[in-house]
């Protein structure tokens, strides 16, 4: 689920990259392929973004063979017309012309404000959750880093594409050999007086939830850290001296929340 949400998005800030720089082949194919992918996670679990999937313990909804045969289906054809789309983008000498050298996020300054997820592996580094903390299926199945290192807005939809592919190629091999088990386990109660951390590389980075209990084991503090936290101040950064007409293609490569905990 995790990686089907990471596909629809990359698939369809690949579209409105496409879009502000007035490549609408790109920009109108990529729109709706991300309607198919959110359509994919509506059939596990009856909602395009997943609601009602994830719980305390496990999860809701189990993917029998029939579900199974139709989503390997439907991934397959989905790819087949993003790698169509996308390959659009790098074919297209005007596209290129827009994205390269524009909106550069220097390796130094990328490490110096922290910057996660996608945007930080267009700067080189190979930082993701999934590598670096692998929890669950990811210790069984590693995922390549996908990275860049010429840290501008090519860089980071590029980014995008490669951890398209390998995305596709992990739900693959996990449709391919869905284990047998519960869909859930029963939650012990909490502790008292402790502190708890988790780490999930989500589509836009590493997201982190903190909670600290107090002495009758409830929750005192519950704190959420989300990857637009860290890399607003580096949008800042990279439209220093920019032309006023580059500022949607550079807010758009690093696509970040507008609203919530995070900021």
């Amino acid at each position: 689920m995790l990686e089907l949400e990471r596909i629809a998005n990359h698939t369809g800030d690949l579209g409105a990259l496409a879009n502000d720089v007035a490549y609408l082949p790109t920009a109108s194919y990529c729109g709706r392929i991300r309607g198919d992918y959110l359509n994919m996670t509506a059939l596990i679990c009856g909602n395009r973004f997943g609601r009602n999937m994830v719980r305390p313990g496990g999860v809701e909804h189990d993917i029998d063979e029939d579900l199974r045969a139709t989503l390997v289906k439907r991934l397959d054809e989905t790819f087949k017309e993003t790698q169509n789309a996308v390959e659009l983008l790098w074919d297209s000498s005007s596209v290129l012309s827009r994205f390269e050298e524009c909106g550069k996020l220097y390796p130094e300054i990328c490490r110096q404000l922290g910057v996660v997820g996608p945007a930080a592996r267009a700067c080189g580094f190979e930082m993701d959750v999934r590598f670096d903390f692998p929890s669950g299926v990811y210790r069984f199945f590693q995922i390549p880093v996908a990275n860049y290192y010429t840290g501008d807005v090519f860089a980071r939809a590029y980014v995008r594409w490669l951890e398209i592919k390998s995305s596709v190629n992990f739900i693959g091999e996990l449709l391919n050999g869905i284990p047998p088990g519960e869909l859930t386990r029963e939650i012990p109660e909490m502790c008292p007086d402790s502190i708890a951390v988790s780490f999930v590389e989500g589509w836009r980075g590493e997201i982190c939830h903190v909670a600290l209990t107090g002495a009758d084991g409830s929750f005192k503090t519950y704190k959420i850290v989300d990857p637009s936290f860290h890399n607003w101040p580096a949008l800042e950064n990279v439209m220093k001296n920019e032309e006023i007409s580059n500022f949607p293609v550079c807010n758009k490569s690093f696509n970040l929340s507008y609203c919530g905990n995070d900021l």
